[in-house]
């Protein structure tokens, strides 16, 4: 038993105290394959981005919170212009209650929607996830406009 400020600590509730490390190699058979690294769950971000990039007419702060599970759908609007230098469409809508109004959030054109799915592959990287595929982009960038029709 070792004396702390506490009292003391019954040896086998301490952490061994070895450097010595076991890199032994036979232990391993060199015919056994390595286990894939388990992916992470998405993450917030990635998930509220994804939302907004599936749904062409838009997403509310209230689409957000109902099918991400995150508060506070404005801020990962704002995350993503900021992110990737682009502008999100934003059309004021009353709320149903009368009192105030909220905004719907889309992505205004086909290269914007191109680099936020750029973003969320390089987020799933991250987590070792497989990236969204070339075909997956391109159904996903597919509904929007090839240009800003506000900008021409």
């Amino acid at each position: 038993m070792t004396a702390n400020k506490k009292g003391l600590n019954p040896a086998q509730v301490q952490a061994p105290q070895s450097t010595k490390r076991n890199n032994d190699k036979t232990e391993c058979s060199t015919n056994q394959q390595r286990q894939p690294i388990a992916t992470k769950p998405a993450t917030k971000t990635e998930r509220a981005y994804m939302l907004l990039l599936s749904w062409p007419k838009g997403v509310t702060e209230g689409d957000i919170l109902r099918h991400c599970r995150l508060s506070s759908g404005r801020n990962y609007a704002s995350k993503a212009e900021r992110a990737l230098g682009i502008r999100l469409n934003r059309e004021s809508m009353d709320n149903p209650d009368g009192i105030g109004c909220h905004y719907r959030y889309s992505v205004a054109n086909c290269q914007d929607a191109e680099r936020l799915a750029s973003l969320i592959s390089q987020m799933r990287h991250k987590r070792n996830a497989p990236a969204l595929t070339p075909a997956e982009v391109a159904q996903l960038a597919a509904p929007y406009p090839l240009n800003n029709p506000a900008m021409v």
